[in-house]
């Protein structure tokens, strides 16, 4: 198998981080795959399927809230691997909440992973890859409430809103290094992700949310939603992709499509929509 180099991803027992470390073994990279400790296990399994690969694989666990243990993360990466080419920060936590009851210390504990622990993963990625100079490709995981707010989700949305921004600042930093960051964001899997928040968003008056919550509805309800952002995240570690930067690109047909959009007329002069061509 050819070497492409090397890849960390953040939060990759299980969904999304899963899929993006399976997808980025079999295409050549040697992979560090992170996850809290109580999520051991998972990460194994992962683990041992990238080794099925044929690909080399090392375990890490860290608190993606501290900063010494991100920074050692990365540097034990570096170390074990060879290097670092990708960094993959997908770890998130999600809560829908009203505003009228959301503490501080919920307010907290959002931002200190979405956001903090994001930062420290921008942050050392981009030290590391500054010193090998040779570029690199660094992805965020945010969310289409980073690109739109939502009722109930204020914090949460804060938080990814900050995603995007630190994105697109960074992005414009380490354009310099030949460095690209960019950020995925598609409407979240809150079923698998947090029982809890998943039972507050089916109660919750905003249809969108409680749409999210649901395993029947949204692309991200799919089974197959998992290897989307993979597919996305493949795309922008390669070469084709060396010129996207600084970009937040969404991944929810669902809202794009969710108001009637006029395109064009067919041959009866009634306006044809997308979501009638889907």
């Amino acid at each position: 198998m050819v070497n492409r180099g090397v890849a960390l991803v953040t939060g990759a027992a299980k969904g999304a981080g899963r899929s993006i470390a399976l997808r980025l073994a079999s295409e050549g990279f040697k992979i560090a795959v992170h996850d809290l400790p109580r999520n051991g296990e998972q990460l194994l399994n992962v683990h041992r399927n990238i080794q099925r690969l044929g690909q080399h694989s090392v375990v890490l666990t860290a608190d993606f809230t501290d900063e010494d243990q991100v920074k050692n993360l990365v540097e034990d990466t570096t170390k074990l691997l060879g290097g670092l080419d990708v960094m993959v920060a997908n770890a998130a936590v999600r809560e829908a909440t009203p505003l009228t009851s959301t503490t501080a210390e919920s307010w907290n504990r959002i931002f200190d992973v979405n956001a903090r622990g994001l930062f420290f993963c921008y942050k050392y990625a981009a030290q590391q890859m500054i010193s090998q100079r040779k570029g690199g490709r660094i992805i965020g995981g945010s969310s289409t409430w980073g690109q739109k707010g939502g009722s109930f989700m204020s914090a949460y949305a804060a938080s990814q809103f900050a995603v995007r921004g630190l994105t697109e600042s960074v992005a414009l930093e380490l354009h310099e290094h030949g460095i690209t960051v960019n950020s995925y964001a598609p409407r979240q899997i809150f079923h698998e992700a947090n029982p809890e928040a998943t039972l507050s968003m089916l109660n919750s008056n905003d249809s969108y949310i409680r749409s999210s919550a649901r395993p029947d509805e949204g692309i991200l309800a799919h089974r197959n939603a998992p290897q989307a952002i993979a597919h996305l995240v493949s795309y922008l570690v390669s070469e084709e992709a060396h010129y996207i930067t600084g970009q937040c690109i969404g991944i929810d047909r669902h809202r794009a499509l969710s108001s009637p959009i006029k395109e064009s007329r067919n041959g009866t002069g009634e306006d044809v929509k997308w979501d009638k061509l889907i």
